[in-house]
């Protein structure tokens, strides 16, 4: 007799509840003007001492104190370069230092310049046959010349004493400069760094009055060639640009057209990039190629900074008091906007990666002043010192925290409720940091407290080995991608992730973060 089988059914697999979504690392950079609501991917709220690159965002490095010159500020920094030597000067409201080599960075060197009356500098490095020589001009003083070893003075340039010049700036093989407080440009002889200079006046030209504030040599093929064009700006917000090589020559000199731009933000606040010259003004900064074909309501919308004009409108609203510059860093490939402090103010930077146009800010550096020497960038403070940028794992030894907020998301389900229940960062790193990860929701960032930082003296781990909030990474090894899952335990009808990582060791920061990923719940819709 065959025996009878009976099928047992088989209990169908229980229902996922769970769903997972993937923040990408924030290659935007910060954005502050979408709408909330409606955020596009890859941005961040709040991107502070973190540098998007084309791949994610990274640890921004320390500062390392350079010179001290004083108690006082660092108002300007001066940079000469040549077959002869380089060298880098800083200067206070009397003093001009040789600040290339301290023998002590805690202890100001002697002065090679003394008995002025401002530090705010323009300068410009210029070539002769005789050799290269740098001019230097601040409106009060006589003119300072540097040919590599020495520094000299020149009180006249013909019919102009040389301390009624404010700026200086090089446009086809001549010297250029603005007389302060007046609508007057003058210039030298081609190849020349003395002589008798002429003058030429747009008080026909500017229309809203005001005076000449700043120079500036227009090269269309980002070089020196025939189509170079001269820019002259004036703090009413006026540009006029002109085409030609002699401008005491009627024939050779030709005004293309006058462009109202917004007020600049100081006579150092503009940089060459590329085939264009950007001009830092109250509206942001602006291509002046886009200046001259659009009109200034406008504009706002082509400029450079427009992804962070709500930053920029509430910085220019607080600092417009001291002088903004701006500077190109190749070496990083990033753009330093100097936002000096006034008292009781934050410390503040905004930098950009030239490259994609994504922006961060930079807490905790007092960029009084800015310049680029030997392909590194350096700051002078509101208290003397002299900092180099990027280098160490510390702020002059202070710790600094690194602060990441994600745009808000509804996670592909609009209104109703999540609960976030695990995350994880993805990190590229070779060398060690404690990442801590959180989430912020209902458009409200709450971050908790920022993790310490690695000490000094830590043994490292091998890979997937720490735990969480603890992870000690080899430091010996080429970089590598590591996770680690851990409990986030929030709730919210919109989410945002956000990663914090206080630095305060001795190398400089090597940790890129990748990205994000998280599991959740969607529940109901609350009303």
């Amino acid at each position: 007799m065959r025996r009878a089988f009976r099928r047992v059914p088989v209990a169908a697999p229980a229902q996922q509840h769970h769903r997972t979504n993937t923040f990408p690392a924030p290659i935007r950079g910060k954005i502050s003007n979408e709408n909330l609501a409606a955020s596009q991917p890859q941005g961040a709220k709040v991107l502070e001492n973190w540098f998007p690159t084309s791949t994610g965002i990274r640890l921004r490095g320390g500062a390392r104190k350079k010179a001290t010159i004083g108690t006082g500020p660092v108002v300007s920094m001066i940079t000469y370069d040549s077959s002869s030597g380089r060298f880098m000067f800083a200067a206070d409201a009397t003093s001009i230092y040789n600040v290339t080599s301290p023998a002590d960075p805690n202890v100001a060197p002697a002065p090679v310049v003394s008995g002025q009356t401002s530090g705010y500098y323009s300068y410009i490095q210029f070539a002769t046959a005789a050799g290269d020589f740098l001019s230097a001009v601040n409106g009060t003083d006589s003119m300072r010349q540097f040919n590599g070893s020495v520094w000299s003075t020149v009180a006249s340039l013909g019919p102009i004493a040389t301390n009624k010049l404010s700026q200086v700036w090089a446009y086809r093989n001549r010297q250029m400069f603005v007389q302060k407080d007046s609508l007057v440009a003058w210039f030298l002889p081609v190849n020349q760094i003395t002589g008798t200079a002429q003058d030429f006046s747009l008080a026909g030209v500017f229309q809203k009055g005001g005076s000449l504030k700043f120079g500036a040599t227009w090269s269309l093929d980002a070089g020196d060639g025939v189509d170079d064009k001269c820019v002259l700006v004036s703090d009413q917000g006026e540009v006029a640009v002109y085409e030609g090589s002699d401008p005491g020559n009627a024939n050779d000199w030709r005004l293309v057209g006058r462009y109202d731009i917004s007020r600049p933000m100081g006579r150092r606040a503009f940089m060459q990039a590329g085939g264009d010259l950007l001009i830092a003004m109250e509206d942001g900064i602006v291509p002046i190629s886009q200046a001259i074909a659009k009109d200034r309501v406008a504009l706002s919308l082509s400029s450079v900074s427009r992804n962070i004009e709500p930053d920029w409108r509430r910085e220019v609203a607080r600092r417009a008091i001291l002088p903004w510059e701006i500077v190109k860093w190749p070496l990083m490939n990033m753009g330093i906007v100097s936002l000096p402090t006034d008292v009781g103010q934050d410390r503040l930077s905004f930098v950009v990666n030239l490259e994609t146009g994504a922006w961060a800010d930079y807490t905790g550096w007092d960029t009084r002043c800015l310049a680029i020497h030997d392909d590194w960038a350096y700051f002078g403070t509101s208290d003397g010192k002299v900092m180099q940028c990027e280098v160490g794992g510390n702020d002059d030894g202070e710790p600094y925290v690194c602060t990441y907020v994600g745009l808000f998301d509804h996670l592909r389900v609009p209104a109703a409720s999540k609960i976030v229940h695990m995350g994880r960062t993805v990190f590229l790193a070779a060398r060690a940091f404690i990442a801590k990860l959180s989430m912020s929701t209902d458009y409200q960032v709450s971050l908790p407290s920022a993790p310490s930082s690695i000490p000094d003296d830590t043994l490292f781990d091998e890979w997937d080995s720490g735990l969480w909030d603890v992870m000690k990474w080899d430091a010996g090894s080429d970089k590598r991608i590591a996770t680690r899952w851990g409990s986030v335990g929030r709730s919210g009808f919109v989410v945002a992730p956000q990663v914090q990582v206080t630095c305060g060791i001795t190398p400089t920061p090597d940790a890129e973060l990748v990205a994000i990923d998280i599991t959740y719940e969607v529940g109901a819709v609350v009303v």
